[in-house]
């Protein structure tokens, strides 16, 4: 019993609690995914990474009612009734292993690991977590893209001279709207910019139109 309560105590002062007063958010990223040429992460076809990213996100945000900022790879989850979520190593590896069989029972080309964290953020500073989070992935994009079109020290120079370079390549247009990263409220896609000037612009589904293959001739 002396051992039980001793280690007991260790465990417990090393899982932290979480306040239930204040928003709780729970970040989630991939492991090694922009590191890699096996996923597209521009590609916005049917059963991409995003597509099946975006599911993942629209049920998490609609399951647990709160606001999902999301971008490349990663994802915060801010929740604002945390009375849930107690003890933050509990959280991580609940919500995580969910996350994984969510997204990986839906995506024919993985499977993919997660990252997760979690903690909370002062009442009242939700927008300002959101746009901090934003410029985040703003940069994290734009680094992102150059690489994919092999520019070199992409994710050493400065943040000025990332835009302006990605600027030059017309390509970029096509990701340029949410390179500041897509917010969802409770299962829907809102206008980021809107939400963040206090009005709710809901935003139409993305097409998705089917990825184009190519017959391999050597096969006949």
């Amino acid at each position: 019993m002396k051992w039980n309560n001793y280690f007991g105590n260790i465990e417990n002062k090393y899982d932290l609690k979480m306040n239930k007063k204040k928003p709780i958010v729970i970040f989630v990223d991939g492991k090694d995914i922009t590191k890699s040429s096996k996923y597209n992460l521009m590609a916005e076809n049917k059963n991409s990474f995003n597509d099946i990213f975006e599911q993942t996100i629209k049920f998490f945000s609609k399951k647990f009612n709160c606001i999902a900022i999301s971008g490349v790879d990663e994802v915060s989850f801010i929740i604002e009734d945390s009375k849930r979520f107690i003890k933050a190593h509990e959280t991580v590896s609940v919500f995580s292993q969910y996350f994984y069989k969510y997204f990986n029972d839906r995506y024919a080309n993985g499977p993919v690991y997660w990252h997760c964290k979690c903690s909370n953020i002062p009442k009242g500073k939700i927008k300002s977590y959101i746009r901090y989070r934003s410029l985040t992935i703003f940069e994290l994009s734009l680094t992102y893209f150059l690489k994919r079109k092999e520019f070199k020290d992409a994710g050493k120079i400065a943040l000025a001279k990332k835009i302006q370079k990605c600027n030059e390549i017309p390509e970029y247009k096509k990701i340029e709207k949410f390179a500041r990263g897509r917010l969802y409220i409770s299962g829907e896609q809102v206008d980021l910019e809107h939400f963040l000037n206090n009005k709710i612009v809901k935003l139409p589904d993305i097409k998705r139109e089917e990825a184009v293959t190519f017959l391999d001739i050597n096969n006949f």
